[in-house]
């Protein structure tokens, strides 16, 4: 057979099939520009999401390498640079901490940086100036020298109070560099010079882990990438396994919390899986179910090519011609507009989570490129699935059949003659029937779009302020120490003094002060809570890395955290078992314990006191004496984070004891923290009163407002409403769209059905009743399904992703599809009756004469 060269021919029908069919393009290019918008700016906002996460999470930990070894020697560091599976090796050596009266607000680490990349690894490069050379150069950050109220200019004198292990000295470096500091790192940096490191921080001599008291001056913190970031934790343990074997001077690790692909969550996982899956399905099928409409409202005219010896394929190359071109033109409108809408989004979520460090989420061009490239082959890939099943009926019925397809299979059955009721209403339902593919992949993809607002409402409404608010903080205002002034962990939770009680007491509008105090102590255990601890140790005897359990068992003891609270905070505390008893609670001989390890298996713990048992605890009075007293235990109660340490032991205990035997303990009155409360309308003059105390420059401790946490909590709000209503909204537009098209174009494609229907006698009235109608079942199957893919929806996405939000109520409500279903039954009278207006302004025997 001769090949004939046809492509051109082809294409150009095509081209002229688009031209004589506008308002259908509009349509179709319109659904790809949203659709691709949708993934472009879902994928962008994503992205922009994911890395400025982990650029914050690394700035906050303050390196972005992915493993470390904490406080090691040379050695170890020629180690690790001489393993095949690390990457970009840096260190630097623990020099002390500037303790300046200045720095109140934040810690101040002082180290010396091996080189320019161990200062870029942890975001610490002077950007102006360079790295100290001499003894008295020193590299900070702008926190720093504002923190010091001194002027960024190279040259300037920097006083520095130096503690090197306990011990305190004051010098004065010359500024040779600076960079802007990051407020969400849990230290500011400082660098000195190798010579100043090596006269105050010289080398140790021994490792760190044979030390009987450890000091950390002189030993090097080396930092490390893989390949990558897949398992970290997993080889880190096998490069110590390669480079220390069994030994016990194996150095601890770290793992960067900003890689967290090997310990994700599985729920949640799963769930946000699930969710993306759903949100491209619903794409896909909008953009889907309008080239199915399309494609078959044209197969006439292929029946017709067919005629005249057309192929198959060549019709297919058509449609596919035709699908690229709607692509060519939909596609560029769709990034741009993905791309910009997601911009504008993300500041508008930077504003509400105040984010202000947009270099971290600002998205790289190569990140850009990799989006729009997905979103671009998502899309094409989509336009063109969508078009392979109404291709293949084209081409592979004859052109007999191809003039005279209607998108229905008719399947000739032998029914018994029965006379039934002709009515608007039972010949829209025969129409549904008879195209149930088309009927499925309308109402699914109207599903979806209705399923994902139904979902939004649902995280929405289950957010619950109560709970974000009560796990942050305990009444209107807490007090508490600043983490940072003290040098002693008991002087750093026992800050606030009696002076200071008495003048919270006399601030006009209070109408509570409670104070919180903490002293460090062990609970040693007899009889039956012995027994228990004995039966833990041994349960989790394989995961004891560090020693506590086996401390534990050799000592008959824990630590443990001592409380002292006034009557007035018993009614903040959640006891697990047993009553909280005031008038034996004012007897002093009670208290009130929690026992914990977090090895354990059971996020609840396993308790080692029951109600009624009898506890030892033991508290250091003063430098030479323990006080000893036992109590009965009343109930089992974690003490409130906000009004913890909000610290824990790997195997410890929270005891909680009356103010009054508090004080039989210890000769500190110090308290760790004061929970406080105000009169109605008395909020604004008691927090300027608390923050008179509390912003002086010799004050080491701090406020915290309860208007500060709903003001976040509002913002979080703000953010999800935004971005999840804008989404939302996309899939909304688009799905309108589709549920308009699939309307209009049905009933524009069965022109000459209406027509026959008018010329048997079917006035105009009943043929709007019956396309009024065909629209309703669409929005009632459309409500039915909502209802029950949104239900399993919520239980398998939302549940498990919020599953671990300790601020989520989970409350399932069909609110918006109620809301919807109305909307949707309003355009389904409206538009198939605006539809049939259009096609009879042609007479019925000029429809008739339509092929």
């Amino acid at each position: 057979m001769t090949k004939v060269s046809n492509k051109k021919v082809i294409s150009r029908l095509a081209f002229r099939e688009l031209r004589s069919n506008r308002r259908m393009n509009i349509v179709v290019i319109l659904s790809i520009v949203l659709t691709c918008v949708l993934f472009t700016a879902l994928t962008s906002i994503g992205g922009s999401l994911i890395n400025g996460t982990q650029q914050e999470t690394m700035r906050q930990v303050g390196g972005d390498r992915m493993a470390g070894l904490k406080c090691v020697l040379p050695e170890d560091y020629e180690k690790v640079c001489g393993d095949s599976a690390t990457r970009d090796v840096v260190y630097r050596v623990i020099v002390g901490n500037a303790v300046n009266d200045a720095f109140k607000n934040f810690s101040v680490e002082i180290n010396y940086a091996g080189d320019e990349d161990a200062a870029k690894a942890s975001f610490c490069n002077p950007t102006t100036g360079k790295l100290p050379e001499n003894y008295d150069e020193i590299a900070v950050s702008t926190l720093v020298l504002d923190a010091l109220e001194l002027p960024h200019e190279l040259g300037t004198t920097i006083p520095i109070k130096l503690n090197v292990d306990g011990e305190v000295s004051e010098h004065e470096f010359k500024l040779c560099g600076y960079w802007q500091g990051e407020k969400v790192a849990m230290a500011q940096e400082c660098w000195v010079s190798k010579v100043f490191a090596d006269k105050f921080a010289p080398t140790p001599t021994e490792r760190f882990n044979s030390q009987e008291y450890p000091s950390y001056a002189g030993y090097w913190q080396v930092d490390f990438n893989y390949a990558n970031s897949w398992n970290i934790e997993g080889k880190t343990d096998a490069l110590i396994s390669r480079l220390y074997g069994n030994s016990e001077n194996a150095p601890d690790v770290g793992i960067n919390w900003a890689y967290t692909t090997s310990n994700a969550d599985s729920g949640m996982v799963v769930g946000g899986i699930v969710m993306i899956l759903v949100i491209f399905a619903a794409g896909y099928l909008i953009i889907y179910n309008i080239f199915y409409i399309n494609i078959s409202a044209n197969i006439r005219s292929y029946g017709l090519l067919k005629t005249i010896g057309t192929t198959s394929k060549q019709i297919r190359r058509m449609v596919r011609v035709q699908a690229a071109v709607y692509c060519v033109i939909g596609i560029p409108f769709g990034l741009i507009i993905g791309i910009l809408s997601g911009k504008i989004l993300f500041k508008a979520i930077m504003v509400t989570m105040n984010i202000y460090s947009a270099a971290s989420y600002a998205i790289s061009v190569k990140l850009l490129v990799m989006i729009c490239l997905a979103s671009a082959v998502f899309t094409f890939l989509t336009v063109m699935i969508s078009c392979r099943k109404p291709c293949k009926i084209a081409g592979s019925v004859s052109p007999i059949e191809a003039l005279r397809y209607n998108e229905t299979n008719i399947h000739a059955k032998k029914r018994d003659k029965k006379t039934r009721t002709i009515s608007p209403l039972s010949v829209a339902r025969n129409n549904m029937l008879r195209s149930r593919k088309k009927t499925i992949v309308v109402v699914l993809s109207l599903t979806l779009s209705m399923v994902l607002v139904n979902t939004l409402f649902t995280v929405l409404r289950g957010v619950d302020m109560d709970k974000y608010v009560s796990a942050q903080i305990v009444g209107d205002f807490i007090i508490m120490h600043d983490k940072v002034s003290a040098l002693n962990y008991d002087d750093q939770h026992a800050l606030i003094t009696p002076v200071q009680l008495e003048y919270l007491n006399t601030i006009d509008g209070v109408r509570q002060v409670s104070p919180i105090y903490f002293r460090r102590g062990k609970l040693a255990f007899h009889e039956e809570p012995l027994e228990r601890l004995n039966t833990l140790c041994d349960k989790y005897a394989d995961t004891d890395e560090h020693g506590s359990l086996t401390n534990a068992k050799d000592n008959n003891s824990i630590p443990t955290d001592i409380y002292g609270i006034t009557d007035d905070l018993l009614n903040v505390l959640e006891p697990t078992d047993g009553k909280i008893d005031q008038t034996k609670w004012q007897s002093g001989k009670y208290a009130i314990v929690n026992t914990y390890y977090l090895g354990a298996e059971d996020e609840k713990g396993e308790p080692l006191y029951s109600v009624g048992d009898t506890l030892t605890l033991s508290s250091m009075k003063d430098m030479d004496e323990d006080t000893t007293k036992d109590f009965e235990v009343m109930a089992l109660c974690e003490m409130p984070y906000a009004i913890s340490t909000q610290s824990y032991y790997l195997f410890g205990g929270q005891v909680i004891i009356p103010e009054s035997a508090y004080f039989e303990m210890t000769d500190n009155r110090n308290a760790m923290s004061v929970m406080m409360n105000a009169e109605e309308n008395c909020f604004d003059d008691v927090d300027k009163q608390i923050r008179y105390m509390t912003d002086r420059s010799d004050s080491q401790v701090i406020v915290k407002s309860k208007q500060t946490y709903l003001e976040e909590f509002s913002d979080f709000t703000k953010m999800i409403k935004l971005v999840g209503g804008t989404l939302s909204g996309i899939l909304a537009l688009i799905g309108i769209l589709n549920f308009v098209n699939a309307v209009v174009t049905g009933i524009i494609s069965r022109k000459r059905e209406l027509a026959m229907m008018n010329a048997v006698g079917m006035t105009g009235s009943q043929l709007k009743k019956m396309l009024m109608w065909e629209g309703i079942h669409y929005a009632v199957l459309t409500a039915v399904c909502s209802v029950i893919i949104g239900f399993l929806l919520d239980h398998v996405v939302v549940k498990n992703i919020t599953g671990d939000l300790f601020f989520f109520t989970y409350h399932f409500t069909f609110m918006p599809i109620l809301i919807c279903v109305p909307i949707l039954l309003l355009l389904s009278a409206v538009i198939p009756s605006v539809a049939y207006q259009t096609i009879c302004r042609d007479s019925v025997v000029n429809r008739l004469r339509e092929n």
